[in-house]
């Protein structure tokens, strides 16, 4: 997974609002999913998704809902043609209770990408507390 610098706080902030959901025909849709666990949240949204590719941009955020001193952590994983999942690497939000970590990324895989999801995880170190995952949907 290839890291990009941007600008993404409005658009996570976005993410993680509810939204009302619309069919993937419809212009505006985007591919998105969310999920909370104890002690915080974090979404991905897939702006030009569409569907089966080998390469896709992604916006993900995590926020540290709870001032207990276990970082929250996010990752994107995916599914390819043979159904086979792909953990990505895990990202910390190490800014603390009230604060959201926000990062764009791009994730490629030569057999394909054709579902999108995440893992929003509460640590102690490397052990993990708690956690959900979920698999996006258009919205």
């Amino acid at each position: 997974m290839k890291k990009r610098s941007a600008a993404v706080g409005a658009v996570v902030a976005g993410l993680l609002a509810p939204l009302a959901l619309t069919t993937p025909a419809h212009a505006d849709a985007s591919y998105k999913a969310f999920c909370n666990t104890t002690g915080g949240h974090g979404g991905v949204t897939a702006p030009s998704y569409t569907g089966a590719t080998d390469s896709v941009y992604v916006q993900m955020g995590v926020y540290d809902g709870s001032a207990d001193g276990h970082p929250m952590r996010i990752r994107l994983v995916t599914e390819d043609a043979n159904g086979k999942n792909t953990y990505w690497p895990w990202h910390t939000n190490t800014k603390g209770s009230g604060k959201s970590l926000e990062f764009a990324t791009t994730a490629t895989n030569k057999s394909g990408i054709f579902a999108i999801g995440i893992q929003v995880a509460r640590f102690d170190g490397n052990k993990k507390l708690n956690s959900c995952s979920k698999w996006g949907s258009y919205y």
